[in-house]
């Protein structure tokens, strides 16, 4: 799917344009004139349909980071949409640093005691400790002490809850 875009002008007496990549843009940019002749240089970008709208919103596109996001940003789909969106909301990490961060963030989807109760099965935690006394750990409260200490964070990214480790 094609995203598509808008770039209102500051100034009132015109127009603005849809736009559909950084092209696009420039062209249509160039030639918008105000009523005395005079170059518009001014917008306001919006995001107006496709499947980036939120990362475009959070990262405040802007006439000046335009190029970037149609370079590295826009494309973006699945799971590294998912951490970039992370990235830029939960730790502010700017537009221009978050493709060199995405590999540095590990998702897990689901919540917190459901990571608990997966790390405890895939480091065999508990292996050591007798079968009558396994009962008697709480994890619980092992998922709420990892989220406590900020060994991971509980994030709901596109409607969907996961639990997002790393930087």
């Amino acid at each position: 799917m094609t995203n598509q875009y808008f770039a209102n002008p500051f100034n009132t007496s015109v127009s603005g344009f849809y736009f559909t990549d950084y092209a696009d843009y420039l062209e249509q940019a160039d030639n918008l004139k105000d009523d005395f002749g005079m170059p518009v240089e001014e917008f306001e970008l919006e995001y107006i349909d496709g499947d980036n709208a939120e990362l475009f919103n959070l990262l405040e596109v802007n006439q000046a980071t335009l190029k970037l996001w149609f370079d590295s940003m826009e494309a973006l789909a699945g799971a590294d949409l998912v951490r970039a969106i992370y990235l830029a909301d939960y730790l502010n990490v700017s537009m221009a640093d978050i493709l060199d961060q995405l590999d540095d963030i590990m998702l897990f989807e689901g919540d917190a005691r459901s990571y608990a109760e997966n790390y405890i099965e895939d480091t065999g935690l508990l292996d050591e400790m007798p079968e009558n006394l396994r009962y008697y750990f709480d994890t619980e409260a092992f998922a709420r002490d990892m989220l406590l200490s900020g060994d991971i964070n509980e994030v709901e990214i596109q409607g969907t809850t996961y639990i997002a480790t790393g930087v």
